[in-house]
């Protein structure tokens, strides 16, 4: 279930409406995702100083709804109040901050085509004045200002990302704009300068520079900050620092992991399988376990590690992932809050009966002490979960069948990775692929490796 706070308050895109006093609860809890709200601080953001007698009713009642529309487990009572509980990923507000976050990194690591697809997602977030709900809410002024400089942040990035691709002079207009918009942010008044410089209009950054001072110091009373004035002594110096650095090659690293499976670091560069990962996730959070069932070569290793396995980590919750194949890890220090996820499970009907004994003793015992269980098996090899009773009930419990991708899914997975490295792809490459693949379950590692290879 996706809450959506940047603009007007959505519910999974708006396919549910609320009522006002519905909205405001909801993001109020959504503004301390995770922890627990007072009643009286539910009822201060209703109706302020003077709540009504039947505050408390009325408040039961938003509740109830809410759980009907979110799903009964997603907000909980708590001691004197309730807590909303949402992945991380289903709030717009806090992926907003990871894009951005990682636009920087990537920036810092001279990637720019990189950060640039990642900044294109957050501007797509943006709807609209955050919370506007709680607009008259002195508690959520600091979250929603916060989260307005980060659209700001927004801006400003994707200039960078232009003046570090070379496209300096595409900068110099858009950077014009952005300083007319908001002249008390000194780091616009630098990239715009900076970009006339690389343009050949030195001139032009020199007055942008002195502009900059007049209108921050004179006008506005602000100080200048020394990033300006370093910047216009390296403008007089014509320092070779101003130069574009020269950015990392998005082709010399291939985007797709061909015969291999997408693991626990490579959730980033996993597509295609956004709606598949929402409803497993659906799945793990109403059973406690979920078992990724489906043949071989149709993805459920990556769905299981890249999709699953990285969006649990990214709630910071503790996450195994192993396989009974190989060396079995000690599950017991991973505790109730933790999740073990056992990747090709099939592996287990294979090993020596003692091993065997014991990596169903240990997943039998960590689900007993309330953990989260996530198992990846073969289609054809669930007949054999006959002889284990115990799991075959886990199994059932938590079904997710797994099939083949469709012609939008199979589109993402094969656009995504390029995108996302700054490639671009053949006119009528994907076509041919979609034909080549669609319906066939088992063809994804396929897939992938052919365009490994293609590429």
């Amino acid at each position: 279930m996706r809450v959506a706070v940047l603009g007007p308050l959505l519910v999974d895109g708006d396919t549910v409406s609320l009522g006002r006093r519905d909205r405001v609860v909801l993001a109020a809890l959504a503004l301390r995702l995770g922890e627990p709200v007072r009643t009286d601080t539910l009822a201060d953001a209703l109706w302020g100083e003077q709540p009504p007698a039947s505050a408390a009713k009325v408040l039961q009642g938003c509740v109830l709804r809410l759980r009907r529309t979110l799903g009964g487990d997603c907000v909980e009572t708590v001691p004197g109040g309730y807590r909303l509980v949402l992945r991380r990923d289903d709030l717009d507000a806090l992926v907003l901050e990871d894009e951005v976050q990682r636009a920087r990194s990537l920036l810092a690591d001279r990637e720019p085509d990189r950060a640039g697809y990642l900044l294109d997602r957050a501007d797509a977030l943006w709807r609209g004045d955050p919370y506007p709900d709680l607009a008259e809410w002195e508690p959520a002024f600091a979250e929603r200002q916060h989260l307005v400089e980060l659209r700001r942040d927004v801006d400003e990035l994707r200039a960078q990302v232009l003046l570090d691709t070379g496209n300096h002079e595409a900068a110099v207009p858009a950077l014009r704009v952005l300083v007319a918009e908001d002249p008390v942010r000194e780091r616009r008044w630098e990239l715009l300068a900076l970009a006339e410089y690389r343009s050949g209009r030195q001139a032009d950054a020199l007055d942008t520079t002195r502009r900059a001072r007049r209108v921050l110091g004179d006008e506005l009373g602000l100080d200048v900050g020394p990033g300006l004035q370093q910047l216009e002594e390296a403008l007089l110096r014509q320092d070779p620092s101003l130069a574009a650095p020269e950015p990392v090659d998005a082709a010399g690293e291939c985007p797709y992991r061909g015969l291999l499976a997408y693991d626990l670091g490579d959730s980033e560069a996993f597509f295609g399988r956004e709606l598949e990962v929402s409803s497993a996730l659906r799945t793990l959070d109403r059973a406690g376990v979920l078992a990724v069932v489906g043949p071989s070569g149709s993805g459920k290793s990556s769905l299981v590690r890249a999709g699953v396995a990285a969006a649990v980590a990214r709630d910071g919750r503790p996450v195994v992932v192993t396989t009974p194949g190989g060396p079995w890890v000690d599950v017991a220090g991973l505790g109730s809050a933790g999740v073990l996820v056992v990747d090709q499970f099939e592996e287990v009907f294979d090993a020596a009966p003692e091993h065997r004994a014991r990596v169903l003793r240990d997943i039998e015992a960590h689900v007993l002490r309330g953990g989260h269980l996530v198992l990846g098996l073969r289609a054809d090899r669930m007949g054999e979960l006959a002889g284990h009773p115990v799991i075959a009930r886990f199994v059932e419990a938590g079904l997710h069948l797994l099939g083949g991708m469709g012609e939008d899914e199979l589109r993402r997975a094969v656009t995504g990775p390029a995108l996302q490295a700054g490639l671009r792809l053949e006119p009528g490459l994907v076509d041919l692929l979609v034909r080549e693949v669609e319906g066939e379950p088992a063809a994804l590692p396929l897939l992938s490796h052919v365009l490994r290879e293609t590429w």
